[in-house]
């Protein structure tokens, strides 16, 4: 089982349902990290980089996700999933790298929360969540936060 995790409230909510529907399964806790060199191209903002050094702040940004992965893995263990953490570049767009990561681990299921982005945001940022349904070659759940009058029965 691949379980998307970036620390978001969206990931942590996955990773509960991950651990009441698959209770002790061995859980890949993937978080994925952008080279800024990436960004750069993507906004194509001429001399943006002048003076910065990416190889520094690509280093940053790894030693990060390794952070949050190993939060996620935490919070899986004490939920009782057998997880390990999983880091990974992104070669291309995130969702991509989470398609490519699953097929090399033939993951079983593709677990990842939603962001509940619509509209102009969701076509400004992308999904995430709908990319990899749509590309994934497993099952993949998409969980989403539960609504706020659901919150606030709880």
């Amino acid at each position: 089982m691949i379980l998307c995790y970036d620390g978001s409230e969206h990931a942590k909510r996955a990773i509960e349902e991950a651990a009441e529907l698959f209770p002790g399964e061995h859980t890949l806790v993937l978080t994925i990290w952008q080279p800024v060199s990436s960004l750069r191209s993507s906004f194509g903002w001429p001399g943006m980089t002048a003076g910065i050094n990416l190889v520094e702040l690509n280093r940053n940004a790894e030693e990060q996700a390794i952070g949050i992965a190993e939060e996620g893995v935490e919070m899986a263990r004490q939920l009782g999933l057998d997880a390990e953490q999983l880091v990974a570049q992104a070669t291309g767009s995130v969702s991509e790298t989470v398609v490519e990561t699953a097929d090399e681990y033939r993951a079983g299921i593709v677990i990842v929360g939603s962001r509940g982005l619509t509209g102009l945001r969701s076509r400004l940022l992308g999904s995430v969540s709908s990319a990899v349904v749509h590309d994934a070659h497993q099952p993949t759940l998409v969980v989403h936060l539960p609504k706020a009058t659901e919150l606030a029965a709880a």
